[in-house]
């Protein structure tokens, strides 16, 4: 006796495997378009944090050479700000230096008047000029002639330099801001959002 078996086949549609693709290619599309999104969000969050710390680094900068300067300018433009420092220092070259080379970067010993506006402190040598200006999408720092880069992705520098008799200092305030990558307006609303400020007092402008 003979048994007979049946076979039975079965396939997806014509239909079925294009509706198949179909979705297939939706769900594709939308991942990559996520992904890609994703990245330039990633991206744009990464360089506006690393452009503040730049920020940051360049008010810490500024600060720090206004709060010992002895006087302070800014350009008509407010693109550069011209401090003049006191050589705390005896550098090689200086009369000191010359009489005794073991002196070279030691402290310098001032000499301290008193006058009618109050306690008058002179370094007897000359001061070193620190200029800081815009170059680019750089801000620069210039010590006599020495070039240093404090920041490559800021483009503003606004220092405001106020002397008011009312006070017993003059005070400098500054603001640094950059044009985020993410903002395709390029708006002044945009930009203003990541500013930032810092008032620095001239230690060495003291009145009496």
């Amino acid at each position: 006796m003979k048994l007979s078996s049946i076979k039975h086949k079965a396939g997806f549609s014509l239909s079925e495997v294009m509706l198949g693709l179909s979705i297939s290619s939706v769900v594709v599309a939308a991942a990559v378009t996520s992904s890609i999104a994703l990245q330039k969000s990633f991206n744009a969050v990464d360089n506006y944090f690393s452009t503040h710390m730049q920020q940051i680094r360049i008010i810490d900068y500024l600060n720090r050479d206004v709060k010992r300067g002895l006087a302070v300018t800014t350009s008509v433009d407010l693109q550069s700000v011209t401090v003049s420092i006191p050589k705390y220092l005896i550098e090689q070259g200086d009369p000191e230096a010359i009489a005794n080379p073991a002196l070279i970067g030691t402290p310098r010993t001032p000499t301290i008047a008193y006058t009618a506006s109050g306690m008058q402190v002179n370094y007897t040598s000359a001061p070193s000029t620190v200029v800081y200006s815009v170059s680019g999408l750089s801000i620069l720092r210039i010590e006599n002639g020495v070039v240093t880069t404090i920041a490559s992705s800021t483009d503003q520098l606004l220092p405001k330099y106020t002397d008011v008799d009312m006070t017993n200092t003059e005070y400098m305030t500054s603001n640094v801001t950059f044009m985020p990558i993410f903002s395709l307006s390029g708006s002044d609303a945009a930009r203003s959002g990541t500013m930032v400020c810092a008032t620095s007092y001239l230690r060495n402008k003291r009145r009496g």
